[in-house]
């Protein structure tokens, strides 16, 4: 009599719900990133190219698909994964043989032929912290092996970085943050530090929110960078609040603890820097990107607040067109 399967590897798959479909296949991504492109270019007072929306659509939507890919090789119990990873977890082979490659292709192309020096320099410049992001947190292996690639990639990119033609004060914050990144992934074996120190989410909002604002970071040419920053830091709070509330649906855990702080740290931020446009202090291009900000932030935290009402994968739907919803508010 031979052995019955594990009732995991048994069990039919359940049926993906027609709703859910763009969150499998990754598409949430590249609409939210692309929408804030959109939003804050109308802010800033510039026109973009539709193949800056394409570049950053198809970029986006390739870090996504390379992260959750290499997410599945550490899953141990192939039945315990959600619907997305299952379905990356089935179909792994054909996207990093047949889909992956053909993607970097394009994109290389675009970064040639169709994006702005400027704005490819800066995209150039964060694809160096995508890349020791994933190295990071989702590349699996030896972590010998693993902290090697991340030394020579992170010293190679503070090189390349001495060499672009950018302005002095952002290759030197560049150069900051792929170091800052170095440092943290040596310390990922410490999990409570790298927890307490930087986290996935934050991590990922970070990279997630100097994506959505590099063609007009470029494009606006700002006087001083502190304008920049400011907005930069502002989107990655409200996307760390949309990252790290659905980590908490998901786990369950005690650190759902820290997520009221998070959210209520990012709608002081809003304020504030409402306040300081009133004044005169801020340029007034911050305002509305400032006001879509706050009212994602509340509508964010109405949906977690009602998050046992819905299952896991409702909420990662609702958390997601809670960033988007709002985005008229920039137009003001």
């Amino acid at each position: 009599m031979t052995d019955l399967p594990p009732a995991s590897e048994a069990a039919p798959a359940k049926p993906t719900p027609w709703w859910l479909w763009p969150h499998v296949l990754s598409l949430e991504a590249p609409l939210v990133a692309v929408l804030w492109q959109r939003a804050l270019a109308h802010a800033h007072g510039i026109r973009l190219t539709p193949l800056l929306d394409v570049g950053l659509a198809l970029a986006c939507w390739v870090i996504y698909v390379i992260d959750r890919t290499l997410d599945t090789f550490a899953a141990k119990n192939i039945g315990e994964l959600d619907a997305r990873h299952a379905f990356y977890h089935r179909h792994r082979r054909g996207l990093m043989l047949g889909v992956i490659p053909p993607a970097l292709t394009l994109l290389a192309w675009m970064a040639f032929y169709v994006i702005p020096e400027g704005v490819l320099w800066q995209a150039v410049g964060l694809s160096l912290l995508v890349a020791l992001y994933l190295a990071s947190w989702s590349a699996q292996g030896s972590r010998i092996s693993r902290d090697v690639f991340i030394a020579i990639a992170g010293l190679g990119g503070i090189m390349l970085i001495s060499r672009m033609p950018l302005p002095a004060g952002y290759r030197f914050s560049l150069s900051l943050l792929v170091l800052a990144v170095m440092v943290l992934s040596f310390l990922r074996h410490l999990d409570i530090r790298m927890g307490n120190v930087m986290p996935k989410e934050l991590t990922a909002a970070l990279l997630f929110a100097m994506g959505c604002t590099t063609s007009t970071r470029f494009l606006a040419m700002p006087e001083h960078w502190l304008e920049p920053v400011l907005e930069s830091l502002l989107l990655a709070l409200l996307f760390a609040c949309n990252l790290h509330g659905i980590s908490c649906r998901e786990q369950g855990t005690d650190h759902d603890r820290r997520h009221p702080p998070l959210v209520l740290g990012t709608l002081v931020f809003a304020l504030a820097m409402l306040w300081l446009i009133e004044f005169g202090v801020l340029e007034h291009a911050l305002h509305g990107p400032a006001c879509a900000v706050l009212g994602a932030a509340v509508l964010h935290a109405l949906v977690h607040g009602s998050r046992k009402r819905f299952s896991v994968d409702a909420y990662r739907v609702l958390a997601d067109l809670a960033l988007i919803v709002p985005l008229p508010l920039a137009w003001l």
